[in-house]
């Protein structure tokens, strides 16, 4: 479960000093502060969060979805029973434009505090629902795979476990890692195919072809087994 924390008058509020978003919350808690050199001020943020294996975005405003200056402080609270490292993409908006976004990424113990300053710059003019390595026309961590979204914050498709590969003629994606998948078999993007962490893939000549996006998320079996949508 992800959440917005209710941190008293920090939520969206410009925050400054000894103030803490994460006061008083309870659980695992990421103070999120913001700042900018081009964005003044915002009416609201919306946040992509990758933590784990797991992945949600959430958005916060302020009280009567007034403007709020840069810089601000807010928060988030996660379900988290270990140690964990959480990655956000922000953008900031006013009036449903999005002026700016950023990233930043912090490990938190379960039950801990954790912070992550973030600094919003212009976006760049990436294309809508075309898929991108973070900092690649999106900001984001350069080892996940993004899909743009040109109304908001870029969403995550997943974390490449063999790293993301920039590809300026298509779609950027996972690195499928040093093995080679079997003709016939069906592999998520990232696992010995090149692709979407979130797409399923059948090999063929050593290549992921076929690929069907899954409505939720792609599982990586076993070793010996095929991977599946769930």
């Amino acid at each position: 479960m992800i959440r917005a924390a209710l941190a008293g008058a920090c939520l969206l509020v410009a925050c400054g000093g000894g103030d803490d978003p994460c006061a008083g919350v309870a659980g695992t808690c990421v103070a999120i502060h913001v700042s900018s050199d081009v964005v003044a001020e915002v009416d609201q943020l919306e946040l992509d969060i990758v933590y784990g294996e797991r992945h949600a975005t959430t958005s916060t405003q302020a009280d009567g979805g007034r403007v709020v200056a840069l810089p601000l402080d807010t928060a988030i609270t996660i379900a988290a029973d270990d140690e964990v490292t959480v990655a956000i993409v922000a953008a900031g908006k006013r009036s449903g434009v999005v002026l700016g976004t950023g990233a930043g990424s912090v490990t938190v113990a379960a039950g801990a505090r954790g912070a992550i300053v973030i600094e919003l710059a212009e976006p760049d003019a990436c294309i809508a629902g075309g898929f991108y390595c973070g900092g690649d026309r999106v900001a984001g961590d350069p080892d996940t795979l993004y899909a743009c979204n040109a109304g908001g914050v870029p969403i995550a498709r997943g974390v490449c476990a063999h790293g993301c590969a920039t590809n300026p003629a298509d779609d950027d994606a996972c690195r499928g890692g040093p093995e080679t998948c079997f003709d016939g078999g069906f592999y998520c993007g990232g696992n010995e195919v090149d692709g979407d962490p979130r797409t399923l893939y059948t090999c063929a000549n050593g290549a992921g072809t076929a690929g069907v996006e899954c409505a939720d998320e792609c599982r990586v079996a076993a070793a010996g087994s095929d991977d599946e949508c769930r």
